[in-house]
């Protein structure tokens, strides 16, 4: 429990120090915009693949773990997820 309190008072220590700053809000809310968008693209384009390669059979999994390696890696975390998913059904 001391522990939690702990990290409660660093977390809003360190909240009020980035809002303290003008500039930091606006850093801080265009990091979250942007995070917030790319996780949301990553979303749909793994809905469209796992879609469009149900078609043959290929099932590609739209969880958290993946919509985040496609959300930071862009393009190469696709090919990633798609050469996952492919590697599974055709060897395992």
């Amino acid at each position: 429990m001391a522990k939690l309190i702990i990290s409660l008072i660093g977390i809003l220590f360190v909240f009020y120090w980035i809002i303290s700053k003008t500039k930091g809000v606006r850093n801080i809310l265009e990091l979250f915009s942007n995070v917030a968008f790319r996780i949301t693209l990553a979303f749909c384009v793994l809905y469209v693949l796992s879609y469009g390669a149900g078609y043959i059979g290929l099932w590609i999994p739209v969880n958290f773990a993946s919509i985040l390696i496609v959300g930071v890696l862009g393009i190469p975390g696709v090919i990633l997820v798609a050469c996952l998913a492919g590697f599974n059904y055709f060897f395992l």
